[in-house]
């Protein structure tokens, strides 16, 4: 799915919405009552329904040879669906690319982006899929003045709800997994599902905040294009990861509890008899090291910046141990 969003104050319309069916598109704005419909019941834009205006369409992978209200003729509903972000169409102050095909935007197609007097025809970027854009569009686009932020940042979300559902299964018990998990629809949702699912969204805007400011200290202190910005980020996080697990600092048993007591949702910690040390020793001690490691190395990578080295990791643990 793709969405196209502008903005006018606070205000802001959804232009445009690209689908597996097809695409709906409303220049004035498609209706917000509609479109949370279609959100709540997971359904496609072809079950769209309000009105689009004078102006606005919507065009199906079914359809062929169809007339447009602005006389533009589409032979094949497919390839305009397929091109949809490439047409003047999509302009909008907002683009969120979540789907698609691999390198969708490239080298050869990125400037169909532009407008004829050069100017972008999205202001900004976020993109909700993995690889829609290769690493020369992207440059091309930031050089030219729009705001991207590339899928390693954006899809953390993703990333972090998964595994904390792995973690959940790891964690619990097959009977309690199945108490406190599990529903058939129509059911009661478990209340430690709902609760769990609050503290994993709580998490997921923690860390997106942590490495937007992260990303965005950076980028004013010292420029770069974002997208460069977000690939130094994870390989910093990355090779810290791996030398804080190389290293003897996890063998420090009140560090690790300490660590794994703000690494392990609190909901898992209060529903387990036992608590952390039940769930660490149900844990694989692999996963648990990886966990450990990689929550010190985020923590101090978004605190202390890119650019931070071996001295400034030194002052971390130092102040992060002070009260062992």
């Amino acid at each position: 799915m793709h969405v196209c969003i502008n903005s006018e104050n606070i205000q802001d319309k959804t232009t445009s919405i690209v689908d597996g069916s097809g695409v709906v598109y409303n220049p004035d704005g498609l209706d917000r009552v509609e479109l949370e419909r279609l959100a709540h019941n997971r359904l496609t834009v072809k079950h769209y329904n309000a009105d689009l205006g004078s102006k606005g369409f919507k065009v199906l992978v079914t359809d062929n040879d169809i007339d447009l209200p602005d006389g533009r003729k589409v032979s094949s509903g497919l390839l305009f669906r397929n091109e949809f972000h490439l047409l003047p169409y999509s302009s909008a102050d907002l683009f969120v690319p979540c789907g698609g095909r691999p390198e969708a935007v490239n080298s050869k197609n990125v400037h169909r982006l532009f407008n004829q007097d050069g100017t972008p025809r999205f202001k900004y970027i976020v993109e909700g899929a993995n690889l829609f854009f290769t690493q020369e569009a992207r440059t091309v686009l930031e050089d030219r003045g729009v705001i991207l932020f590339k899928d390693a940042s954006t899809n953390k979300g993703g990333v972090t709800s998964s595994s904390l559902e792995v973690l959940a299964a790891l964690a619990l018990s097959d009977e309690e997994h199945s108490e406190h998990m599990c529903f058939n629809p129509g059911e009661e949702v478990p209340e430690f599902y709902q609760k769990y699912v609050g503290e994993v969204q709580r998490r997921i805007r923690e860390n997106a905040s942590m490495e937007y400011q992260c990303l965005k200290k950076e980028h004013e202190k010292n420029g770069g294009a974002r997208h460069l910005l977000t690939d130094q980020l994870s390989d910093k996080i990355n090779q810290l990861t791996k030398a804080i697990a190389e290293s003897t600092l996890y063998s420090n048993l009140e560090l690790r509890e300490k660590v794994m007591t703000s690494a392990i949702p609190q909901q898992l910690q209060e529903l387990v008899p036992g608590g952390l040390s039940t769930i660490l020793s149900r844990l694989p001690e692999n996963y648990t090291k990886a966990v450990f490691s990689t929550y010190l190395a985020s923590r101090f990578v978004y605190t202390e910046g890119l650019r931070s080295g071996d001295f400034a990791f030194y002052e971390f643990m130092e102040a992060y141990t002070k009260d062992l």
